[in-house]
């Protein structure tokens, strides 16, 4: 007779037992790696415009804005050994030798190093980025981060079955805190959260000021909004409807991506996302 299961085998279980598809788990490596690639792009247009010795971000005029303005406290943590260096092409060396880490992950698959070196590089970048910092290096940061614990290849072991499930859980309290975030706001309530996401006039690689000008389709877009980010995140975890409730944030995340241009943010979430597709998936996809 089978012993039953005790509630430690159980968590046991959830932690190191997880069956991410190897080939889904690999698509999320890759494309984070391509993430990262694109945010370090991001930053070489404008080294000398905030990181050289007269830019705005400059070590000096930082640490003067620092002290002023008594921040210390906040930014104790947001360390890089970036703020040593003022130089336009020590940065741009290192923009380089980050993409080339991204590809490395892509492409050579064979150890642990690479991984956690491209994950330093985002981690010194972003805290270095500091008052010009999005929510994209949030997810970068923690989704390679994760991705740094499993095996290279994403073979399944304990390593590859933790690092998705950081990654599933961390994704799923990501997406709740944003819906719920929603709920705290009176825009998201009354209609017109998504007309309000979509105003700041900037960059835009869509136009959406027309549609968003007709009043019951942003108050549906808005209300869809919610409503899908808070179902999404509670559907994830149940089994039958995970592939179904991961594709649909996947949209949402488009969705999201095309009314605040965050195309970096989303597009991150978007992606982890993808630790969520099972092997009834895969079949899917072959068949």
């Amino acid at each position: 007779m089978n012993n039953p299961k005790s509630p430690n085998d159980s968590q046991s279980d959830f932690w190191f037992g997880a069956a991410v598809p190897v080939v889904w788990f690999r698509r999320v490596q890759s494309g984070m790696a391509l993430l990262a690639i694109w945010y370090f792009a991001s930053h070489w247009a404008d080294v000398e415009l905030w990181f050289s010795a007269g830019g705005i971000l400059a070590t000096k005029q930082l640490a003067e804005f620092i002290d002023v303005g008594d921040l210390a406290a906040t930014v104790r943590w947001r360390l890089s050994p970036l703020y040593l260096v003022d130089s336009p092409l020590i940065y741009r060396a290192f923009l380089l030798i980050g993409i080339a880490l991204a590809v490395a992950v892509i492409w050579f698959r064979r150890s642990r190093i690479v991984a956690v070196m491209l994950w330093l590089g985002v981690v010194w970048l972003a805290n270095r980025s500091l008052l010009i910092s999005g929510p994209e290096e949030l997810v970068l940061a923690y989704g390679l981060g994760y991705l740094a614990v499993a095996r290279p290849g994403g073979e399944r072991d304990w390593s590859t079955s933790l690092s998705s499930r950081l990654i599933q859980v961390h994704t799923t309290l990501l997406i709740a805190a944003t819906a719920l975030t929603m709920l705290s706001a009176e825009i998201w309530w009354n209609g017109t959260g998504a007309a309000a996401v979509a105003a700041p006039i900037g960059r835009r690689i869509f136009d959406l000021s027309s549609l968003l000008g007709i009043e019951s389709l942003y108050e549906l877009i808005t209300h869809g909004i919610v409503v899908v980010g808070l179902a999404g995140v509670i559907a994830l975890w149940v089994q039958r409807l995970r592939t179904t409730a991961t594709v649909v944030l996947m949209v949402w995340c488009g969705v999201l991506g095309i009314l605040s241009s965050q195309w970096m943010y989303v597009a991150g979430i978007a992606v982890l996302l993808m630790t969520f597709f099972t092997e009834n998936t895969q079949h899917r996809e072959i068949n």
